[in-house]
């Protein structure tokens, strides 16, 4: 087993920028394969750039006041853009995610309910319970050999959201089932490909697309028989579906139609599921390889919950653990670049935007801007210590988007992640694994390649 590191000024890996901008051809075809590889060293160290391309302006924005006028004083025109509905629309059809205008503002008014913290803090033993039956498996493999830790963080959140959100045991919500249909997903449906590079419309056949879409298809057949099991059960349960099914919108009183359901809740098991597991992921990575932070997570965990069950009182009194969270998603934001097109002229200042220009918001450069971070390679849980955080720019770090679009299921992420990471820190020791090497890729969301091996000891 591999000697644990003992400096604290740990460097995590990831993909390192070419030093100058790669050709034309070479850059759209590694935009295709992996965008952390296209965008060059000065995309960390300059505040923006624009780049024409077939007819419009390309704006790469990775400043925090850019960022405000996108997703806070100019949302109206930012609007989501058909490049992010062709990757994520097949599957999450018209949901939260994708939805826009007075559509969308229903259906938020009509969920917020079930995203209320009082909701919130009810659903906290079932993060503990999912993290408990991840101590058992890894107990229960092989000592000495690496345990992928991404595969377990995506079993235990799906636990999480098939508990919380279909109230129990789903067969057709298996992990094995799941994890087949995301994955094909991802690597047929959820990258851009040549057509897109070159303009063509989203609704143009993709004969490649094909998996993508027949998996999308099975994810809302099978979400669509799971309410209406639960309509044919009776039961008036408090998990997110009865939440939901008896949603209403406080001003016109209705409520969600079947497809809004079954979009909806698609758009909370695929992108609540998925992104937990990898900020998890990354923290154990990071963690394992920061002996001290990882000690002093343990010494958190032990001085406020003792060997008792995690529990929403006791989320609250883990400060370090959400630090360790939140400096993960800056280091590997899930969600790592938003996409937005301008419907009109816009003056921001500094830069001028056209209608019909796309605003890509770089949230993984931003995070690691040499301008906004104090050594920005390094892990540093303590940059969003409270002392430290008092300087930060609202828009500085955003690992769930900002402005009145801000991810619905925010502080779902942030509790369960620090009652799960909290569990498995208590019962478990992580260690690195020198022989993987960590290469993030954009997939929709940031995932690393090859999984994330690590070694784990029972304490």
């Amino acid at each position: 087993m591999p000697d644990t590191l003992t400096s604290s000024d740990f460097v995590p890996q990831t993909v390192t920028p070419p030093d100058k901008p790669l050709p034309l051809v070479r850059s759209l075809l590694q935009m295709i394969a992996n965008p952390l590889y296209a965008w060059p060293k000065a995309m960390y160290e300059n505040p923006y750039h624009g780049v024409k391309w077939i007819g419009r302006t390309f704006h790469y924005f990775r400043k925090p006041e850019h960022m405000k006028a996108v997703f806070l004083d100019h949302a109206d025109i930012f609007r989501k853009s058909q490049f992010q509905k062709k990757l994520v629309g097949p599957a999450l059809g018209d949901g939260l995610l994708t939805a826009e205008g007075e559509h969308w503002r229903f259906q938020r008014r009509a969920a917020s309910p079930a995203f209320r913290i009082d909701a919130l803090r009810a659903l906290v033993p079932a993060f503990s319970s999912s993290a408990a039956a991840t101590v058992e498996r890894i107990n229960a493999m092989p000592v000495g050999q690496p345990v992928d830790m991404m595969q377990e963080m995506q079993h235990a959140t799906l636990d999480v959201i098939v508990e919380t959100i279909l109230g129990g045991a789903d067969p057709s919500f298996s992990y094995d089932r799941m994890a087949h249909i995301i994955a094909t997903y991802m690597e047929t449906m959820g990258k851009p490909d040549m057509l897109d590079m070159f303009g063509a419309p989203p609704w143009l056949w993709r004969p490649w697309g094909a998996q993508g879409r027949r998996a999308a298809e099975g994810l809302k057949a099978t979400a669509v028989n799971a309410i209406q099991r639960r309509r044919d059960s009776g039961k008036v349960q408090l998990d997110l579906l009865g939440l939901l099914l008896a949603a209403r919108d406080p001003e016109t009183h209705r409520g969600l139609s079947d497809d809004e359901l079954r979009d909806n809740v698609i758009t909370f098991i695929g992108a609540g599921h998925e992104t937990t597991a990898l900020t998890l992921a990354f923290s154990l990575y990071l963690v394992a390889n920061s002996p001290e932070t990882q000690d002093r997570l343990l010494r958190e965990v032990r001085d406020v919950c003792g060997d008792l069950p995690i529990d929403a009182t006791m989320v609250d009194e883990l400060p370090f653990h959400e630090q360790v969270i939140k400096e993960a998603m800056r280091l590997y934001p899930p969600v790592s670049i938003i996409d937005r097109m301008a419907s009109e002229d816009i003056d921001l200042g500094d830069v001028q935007v056209k209608k019909g220009d796309f605003a890509l918001n770089l949230i993984y450069v931003m995070h690691r801007h040499q301008t906004l971070w104090e050594h920005p390679e390094r892990f540093d849980p303590d940059r969003f210590s409270p002392d430290r955080i008092k300087g930060m720019h609202r828009f500085q770090f955003m690992p769930f988007g900002a402005g009145p679009r801000i991810c619905i299921g925010m502080k779902f992420a942030y509790m369960e992640a620090i009652a799960i990471l909290a569990t498995l820190v208590r019962s478990l020791r992580f260690l690195p694994n020198a022989a993987h090497k960590v290469e993030p890729n954009i997939r929709i969301t940031l995932r690393p390649e090859g999984g994330m091996p690590l070694f784990v000891e029972r304490r």
